[in-house]
């Protein structure tokens, strides 16, 4: 009998569970990029006990590309950053309290070609981070104005909504 009682406020929790998609932004700490956002180191760990976090494995490719270009301009530390991005890929895979959603699929791929061509923004990684967050219909968190303005647009696709990490700071 308790079993079931565990079992079914375990479901309850999960069916409530409100599922936010993190920009690549919030992914550069655990690949040891520092990012300048206000209370970012004390914040976040609450995000994992309050959301179910997602990103789209796009989102590790940006990543790396980040990585490559720091180590093109300090090429004395390259092989440092390209170990973090190792440790940090590993940790981030291994941790339960993210899951990755599909890279892609036709209907993503459709959104994000809308985004390129109604609302001309040109970068990929964006394009596909928002669509993900529309074909999933669940709210994303991203500093990202461009994305923002689209996500106002009468006539655009949506998410569920979009946030700035300063929104999620006032939350806590």
């Amino acid at each position: 009998m308790r079993l079931k009682k565990l079992v079914k406020n375990y479901r309850r929790k999960e069916v409530f569970t409100v599922k936010l998609l993190l920009d690549t932004t919030y992914l550069l700490p655990v690949f040891g990029i520092g990012i300048k956002l206000r209370k970012f180191s004390e914040v976040f760990p609450k995000l994992l006990s309050k959301y179910s976090l997602l990103y789209n494995p796009v989102s590790l490719v940006e990543a790396k590309w980040i990585i490559i270009s720091q180590s093109k301009r300090m090429p004395s530390k390259r092989e440092m950053f390209l170990r973090r991005f190792r440790k940090g890929l590993k940790a981030l895979l291994s941790n339960a309290k993210f899951s990755q959603t599909a890279l892609t699929n036709a209907e993503i791929e459709e959104i994000a070609d809308r985004l390129l061509v109604e609302f001309k923004i040109p970068d990929y990684f964006d394009r596909i981070i928002y669509a993900t967050a529309v074909h999933y219909n669940i709210i994303l968190l991203t500093e990202d104005e461009k994305l923002h303005n689209i996500a106002k647009s009468k006539h655009a696709p949506k998410p569920k909504g979009i946030l700035k990490w300063e929104h999620i700071v006032q939350s806590f």
